[in-house]
C-alpha cells in the first residue's frame, strides 16, 4: 500500500494554479511592462582606454579598447564604434582623463559623434599647476538599427591616460 501526502501535492497545485492566475492576469493588465521586462534586447557597453594615447590628431576616432561589457555586441574594440543593434533611444557616457605638460596641449576636446554630426563636445583646461584633469559629459540619443556612435578628439597633441581613466559607454534605454 503506497501513502501519499494530500495535503503536500494540493499546495503544490494550489501554488502552480495561483502562479498562472497572476501570470494571465498580469499579462492582461501590463502587456507594455512584459514586452520590456521579456522580450526586449539588452544592449549596453562599457570600454576604458587600453593604454594612454600620447598626442591625439584632431578627427581621430579614440578607440577603447579594454571592454567590460559589451551585450548585444554593438561596440566594436578594433574600431571604437558603436553600431545600434536595433532602433531606439540611447544613453551614452564620456569620461576622460588628460595629462598637461610639453609637448602636449593644455585644452582638450572630445566629441561624441552620431552619424559623423556632433552630438556633445566634452572640453577640458589643465591648468599649470594641476598637470592634468577630468571632463565627462552624457547624451541620449535616438538611433536607428545601423547608426553609428563614436568619440572623436576635437584637439590635436592630447595625452590621454590609460586603463579605467577614460571611458566611453552606451546602453538602450528602450
Amino acid at each position: 500500500m503506497v501513502f501519499i501526502n494530500v495535503t503536500k501535492v494540493c499546495f503544490v497545485e494550489y501554488f502552480y494554479y495561483k502562479l498562472c492566475c497572476a501570470i494571465k492576469h498580469f499579462y492582461r493588465l501590463c502587456p507594455f511592462i512584459i514586452c520590456l521586462l521579456f522580450v526586449s534586447e539588452k544592449i549596453a557597453f562599457h570600454a576604458s582606454l587600453s593604454s594612454p594615447i600620447f598626442g591625439t590628431t584632431q578627427g581621430q576616432t579614440i578607440v577603447f579598447g579594454q571592454v567590460d561589457t559589451n551585450l548585444g555586441g554593438g561596440y566594436n574594440s578594433t574600431t571604437g564604434v558603436f553600431t545600434a543593434p536595433v532602433a531606439g533611444t540611447y544613453l551614452f557616457s564620456l569620461t576622460f582623463y588628460m595629462w598637461y605638460g610639453s609637448p602636449y596641449v593644455s585644452v582638450g576636446q572630445l566629441s561624441i559623434m552620431q552619424n559623423n554630426v556632433q552630438s556633445i563636445r566634452v572640453w577640458l583646461e589643465v591648468d599649470d599647476n594641476a598637470k592634468r584633469g577630468t571632463a565627462s559629459g552624457t547624451t541620449v540619443l535616438s538611433l536607428n538599427k545601423g547608426d553609428q556612435v563614436l568619440v572623436q578628439a576635437g584637439t590635436a597633441r592630447m595625452y590621454m591616460d590609460g586603463v579605467k581613466l577614460s571611458f566611453f559607454s552606451g546602453f538602450l534605454l528602450g
